[in-house]
């Protein structure tokens, strides 16, 4: 007979963290993942969230549109999005939430 050989699959598992914002600033000063994030508007007008790698001026990883006095949230499976340097939000001063990194 043959030798068997059994695959187990291999699940990543990492901290999850949980960043409060209702400022713009850097949520994470090193790389890492967006693994979810929950946002509300205070405002009577639409709103963006804007996240990006490598600070201020860095790429786009994430644009939220948030809807007039409304609330939105996404929680992204398996390897979520990637950010190689630091991970900076834009936050408009009506809105505020967290955001999960891992």
């Amino acid at each position: 007979l043959a030798p068997f050989i059994f695959y187990k699959e291999l699940i990543m598992a990492t901290n999850i963290k949980a960043s409060f914002v209702s400022a713009t600033g850097t949520i994470d000063s090193s790389s890492g993942r967006i693994r979810g994030y929950s946002f509300v508007n205070n405002s009577t007008s639409i709103k963006e969230v804007i996240l990006r790698d490598g600070g201020a001026s860095g790429d786009t990883v994430l644009k939220v549109q948030l809807n007039s006095g409304g609330a939105t949230d996404q929680y992204i499976e398996d390897a979520g999005i990637r950010y190689e340097t630091n991970l900076h939000i834009t936050v408009p001063t009506s809105a505020a939430g967290t955001v999960f990194t891992g």
